[in-house]
């Protein structure tokens, strides 16, 4: 099931409703809602997906919610590839807002996600809201000369990524802006 869901989150999000849809469509058995939560979940905790938005068209046009259903969650795959952080970091540039937003996001998660790794490896890391300390880094790239920055981008994609020797980086990348402050 794991796997399926991989398939059909790969260039696209969907909802949960959307991807029992799918599975159902695609499957010669009867997938259960408990199954596909499992499967979801189990996702989440392996930090392969993540909750994306919410699509609020599940509830046909009511217009006072009163409560949450999870078939509206959106999930999106969680890019780990060298590449595509590279790719989310220089659509920070882009002059679509929607677009600079949807990077930043996904780029602020991968970032969570890594300081989780570097402080399950290292307990003395500073807890300092990592939003800032992202906006930090991203701000202090962008302040740099063009070739300069252009290190600093690939330093901060590798760190970001699922590559050998990221999280090594990733923690001399933090010290590195730490000194600079």
């Amino acid at each position: 099931m794991k796997e399926t869901i991989l398939e059909l989150l790969n260039g696209r999000e969907l909802s949960k409703k959307e991807l029992l849809e799918e599975i159902r469509r695609e499957s010669e058995r009867s997938t259960s809602d408990k199954t596909l939560n499992e499967s979801l979940m189990t996702l989440l905790r392996e930090k392969r997906i993540y909750i994306t938005n919410y699509d609020f068209s599940i509830y046909n046009d009511v217009k006072r919610i009163q409560s949450i259903k999870p078939e509206g969650i959106v999930f999106g795959l969680m890019k780990t590839d060298f590449v595509e952080i590279e790719t989310l970091i220089k659509l920070l540039e882009s002059n679509d807002v929607d677009e600079v937003k949807l990077a930043s996001s996904k780029l602020k998660m991968n970032f969570r996600n890594k300081m989780d790794e570097l402080n399950f490896r290292v307990s003395s890391i500073k807890n300092e809201d990592l939003d800032a300390l992202f906006n930090r880094i991203i701000f202090y790239i962008y302040s740099q000369s063009e070739d300069q920055k252009r290190i600093l981008i690939n330093k901060l994609a590798w760190s970001l990524s699922n590559e050998n020797g990221s999280l090594d980086l990733f923690e001399d990348l933090l010290n590195f802006i730490d000194h600079q402050s």
